[in-house]
């Protein structure tokens, strides 16, 4: 706090900062893209079906983006995490000392310009739209990137308390134990601990 920082700063124990990261610091991080398209025309170098070019202004474009894990602080006892009323534990190591897994994704859109002409006649000029037809798939390898991590055990589904021994006896007190388990264990399940599935989007843009 600022009166600790003032505190410290007016005695003469010397320099005992200590460099921690914060929540977001990641040290490694890669981006990766590649596009490619065929023209049409004069331009047009891809296959002929039927003398027609059927990929003219067709693309193909491929992200692939991915890193480090960002840090968070671990603890050293295992709490029911799931309950209204959780308990925070001990913090083990130091504060943001530990780290998530690497996470990577591509991401894959592929998309066909059509250009449209309507409109005027004999000494007017014809007016000209063109549609871009996409589809882009998000996650296009359904990587089960994970975002978030219960402190005490490292995993994103599973906080440690249905197998932690000292609770076992509180788990089997309750009126049914195996609705417990279930329910505890559908408390932990947290969509936002991993990243978005594979998502297909269909989608046309009009220029004109």
């Amino acid at each position: 706090s600022a009166s600790s920082g003032y505190n410290l700063a007016t005695t003469a124990v010397g320099n005992i900062r200590t460099a921690l990261p914060l929540s977001y610091d990641r040290r490694h991080a890669f981006t990766a893209s590649l596009d490619y398209r065929y023209g049409e025309g004069k331009d047009y170098n891809g296959p002929v079906w039927f003398n027609r070019q059927i990929f003219a202004n067709t693309g193909v474009n491929i992200q692939g983006n991915g890193g480090s894990g960002t840090p968070y602080t671990a603890q050293n006892t295992i709490t029911p995490t799931a309950f209204v009323s959780g308990s925070s534990g001990l913090m083990k190591g130091s504060l943001n000392g530990s780290r998530l897994p690497f996470s990577f994704r591509v991401n894959l859109r592929v998309d066909k310009d059509i250009n449209l002409k309507w409109g005027g006649s004999e000494g007017s000029q014809a007016k000209q739209t063109s549609l871009n037809l996409y589809v882009l798939i998000m996650n296009a390898l359904n990587s089960k990137n994970i975002m978030n991590v219960y402190r005490a055990t490292g995993n994103a589904d599973d906080d440690g308390y249905l197998s932690a021994p000292q609770f076992q006896n509180q788990i089997t007190s309750q009126v049914n134990a195996q609705s417990f388990v279930d329910l505890y264990a559908m408390k932990m399940a947290v969509p936002g601990y991993y990243s978005l599935p594979r998502m297909i989007r269909l989608g046309v843009i009009m220029n004109f």
